[in-house]
């Protein structure tokens, strides 16, 4: 976890270090620091850099100018200018241009230690770096190893969180066109970096991490409509990174008690991220809570009986579509969502209502049933949804 410009300025002398514009950006997010003294060394700056200007390597005033805008730029965090034998003052178009931008601008006079204060900085962001990567390993062992308390509790309340809090999991999965291949490497890196960023800046009892290549989100003690304010500014940035053809799920387990059921809310999310996977229902945040009958679908263990109720029940009519090129189970499908109107479903479906009777009298033809009965289309609703979650 970065460590927000705020929270490192706050420890600072502020007779030494002074904040000359910029106010605004005070909750940008800082993850290294670095002095920059030309823009050639641009090309190795990371995202999130608080950086340290001397001007020993400026030969005109305007180049100071320049050297603020490429690091600003460059995704830097904010500027701290060395007053004295190169910099004698900060020029006024900089200050206009950082108060603008909200780039935090400040000036240290020439007596004080720079590398003190980066190393002041640098240990802030070391805590904070290690403090979210044992929160990470404290919420696996939470999720995978369930009754050994003594693994996660003590270190769970050592970094601020409670155990009798609520917790809910959210994973993010993204695929490729085909809907059975993982984005590419870089750019799964770009969005976990990104979800990273959104959540950092405001949520500070929310941890991000990877497992088995999907991005869980753990939300402690939250309730569900601010989950979801989250989960919707996660994912407008996730869209505006992905093509249209790719495919990204967001998923929601259900609120746990306290931090000992939080394997559930993975395993529920999960759940979640496998019915939206056979819905093909995309770029939707999902709630477990909202799953309705799914919910008691997706909790029969018996693999078995749910596949020789599939068999017995519509499988006939997925093989005969397979085979013919035909759309009937799309034909069934919305005819039962329509409460069988076939009005509806010939809107839907943009087919004329003679069409539709012809084909149910044959989806009845290959299923042996009778699509008036109630119970008949009460087993194949069931039917197709248990297809759904396969």
């Amino acid at each position: 976890m970065a460590v927000k410009i705020s929270e490192l300025y706050e420890d600072i002398d502020k007779k030494n270090m002074k904040l000359i514009a910029g106010k605004n950006g005070m909750q940008n997010l800082v993850k290294w620091v670095r002095v920059v003294e030309n823009k050639d060394i641009l090309v190795h700056l990371k995202d999130h850099v608080m950086t340290f200007i001397t001007g020993i390597s400026l030969e005109r005033e305007e180049d100071l100018f320049e050297l603020v805008k490429l690091i600003h730029e460059n995704a830097g965090s904010g500027i701290i200018i060395n007053i004295g034998p190169f910099i004698k003052e900060i020029p006024k178009e900089v200050i206009e241009f950082c108060d603008e931008y909200d780039f935090p601008l400040f000036q240290i006079p020439w007596h004080i230690n720079l590398a003190e204060i980066m190393r002041e900085f640098s240990y802030k962001i070391t805590l904070s770096l290690q403090s979210t990567s044992e929160l990470i390993g404290i919420f696996k062992n939470a999720i995978f190893f369930v009754n050994s308390l003594e693994l996660y509790v003590p270190q769970l309340e050592k970094n601020d969180f409670n155990a009798n809090w609520s917790y809910s999991v959210a994973v993010i999965e993204m695929l490729q066109e085909d809907g059975t291949k993982l984005i590419d490497k870089k750019k799964h890196s770009l969005l976990l970096k990104h979800i990273e960023d959104i959540v950092t800046y405001t949520h500070k009892r929310t941890i991000v991490f990877e497992l088995d290549n999907k991005i869980v989100l753990i939300f402690a003690n939250y309730d569900e409509k601010k989950i979801i304010n989250i989960m919707e500014t996660v994912k407008e940035k996730c869209i505006q990174l992905i093509n249209k053809k790719e495919r990204i799920y967001f998923c929601i387990g259900n609120k746990s008690q306290n931090i000992k059921s939080i394997a559930k809310s993975y395993r529920k999310a999960l759940d979640v991220l496998k019915l939206q996977k056979g819905r093909e229902y995309k770029d939707e945040i999902t709630l477990y809570r909202k799953l309705g009958a799914y919910k008691l679908l997706l909790s029969i263990e018996d693999k078995e009986t749910v596949n020789e109720y599939y068999q017995e029940t519509i499988e006939d009519l997925f093989e005969y579509d397979k085979s013919n090129k035909t759309d009937y189970v799309l034909t069934l499908d919305t005819y039962l969502k329509c409460n069988g109107s076939l009005k509806e479903v010939a809107s839907r479906l943009f087919y004329h209502r003679n069409t539709i009777n012809y084909k149910l009298n044959k989806i009845q033809e290959i299923l042996s049933c009778d699509l008036s009965e109630f119970n008949t289309r009460l087993t194949l609703s069931l039917a197709l949804m248990l297809k759904k979650i396969m």
